[in-house]
């Protein structure tokens, strides 16, 4: 087992990260992170992948290709992973003379 070199002491290192995992844990139960989340989609930072923003605008896997063929819905690429941006999602919405508010910012 490989060694972490910190200025922290064992037991400093050991009650740091306990205090950080409750801390995480509460968050999670709290449901603090939704909020956070929330807050980024306010920003317009949200990314979703094909799954999730095929569920959220109500259709098909060949309507979305069929959206990306004709430039409705803009996809971005990392690999071979696919993911659209809020923004992308809402002018799609917009192209389409759709309106779906599912956790979208405006």
């Amino acid at each position: 087992m490989s060694q972490i070199l910190t200025s922290f002491s064992d037991s400093e290192f050991k009650e740091l990260l306990s205090n950080e995992v409750r801390s995480a844990v509460r968050e999670a139960l709290s449901g603090e992170g939704k909020e956070k989340q929330t807050q980024q989609d306010d920003l317009g930072i949200g990314y979703r992948t094909r799954s999730e923003t095929r569920k959220l605008l109500g259709i098909a896997y060949s309507t979305m290709h069929y959206w990306e063929k004709a430039g409705i819905l803009v996809p971005h690429r990392i690999g071979r992973k696919v993911f659209y941006s809020d923004q992308a999602i809402r002018e799609a919405l917009s192209r389409a003379g759709k309106e779906v508010d599912h956790g979208i910012a405006k």
